[in-house]
């Protein structure tokens, strides 16, 4: 078959099709336009009468409280004498530290490393606002000063995972689960 032929026979079907669905709509003769009439109620009459204040509440008198007592003095210190001093002694070699393996270790959560302290401690003081154990430490890394914010510690790992999600749900920051060593823990 020819295609034009075909484009012909496709376009009047299309006509039949629209003549058959839309001509009945357009000789039924039925008006469109419907008046729509809604009863509205009269508005409320409101109670002019004025309310009366309510009587001051009596509060009993405060008890009084007792004294506090003055803080004991603690006795001063003995002076402490200038220690002598000793040749210079050469440090010992390095020793290469292993990693301490933790069976049932303190974990954190660390949030991020700040280049701006500021931020940092915007963080942290927000996450210590919600009531989380969150603190922030400086470190120097490959020459550059950060700020890194932690949450924690925690004694259980899979609770310091729990810890992570919720953190991420909430604040939409992707934790880093990490041991509380010395690199890690308040100073």
């Amino acid at each position: 078959m020819d295609d034009k032929l075909k484009q012909r026979i496709i376009g009047a079907l299309v006509l039949v099709v629209a003549a058959v669905v839309f001509l009945p709509m357009l000789l039924s003769g039925q008006d469109e336009t419907v008046k729509v009439e809604i009863e509205v109620p009269e508005a409320p009459v409101l109670d002019q009468t004025e309310i009366e204040a309510a009587a001051p509440i009596e509060l009993p008198a405060p008890e009084p409280v007792a004294e506090i007592p003055a803080p004991e003095t603690l006795p001063e210190a003995p002076a402490v004498s200038k220690p002598a001093e000793t040749p210079m002694v050469p440090a010992p070699p390095a020793v290469e530290k292993k990693p301490v393996q933790m069976q049932n270790g303190n974990w954190v959560v660390q949030l991020g490393s700040f280049s701006s302290a500021a931020n940092a401690e915007a963080l942290r003081d927000t996450l210590v606002g919600q009531g989380y154990n969150a603190y922030s430490l400086f470190a120097k890394v490959d020459g550059s000063d950060i700020t890194r914010v932690f949450v924690g510690p925690l004694l259980d790992r899979a609770e310091t995972n729990k810890l992570r999600d919720e953190l991420a749900s909430r604040h939409g920051m992707k934790g880093l689960v990490t041991a509380y060593d010395a690199g890690t823990q308040r100073r």
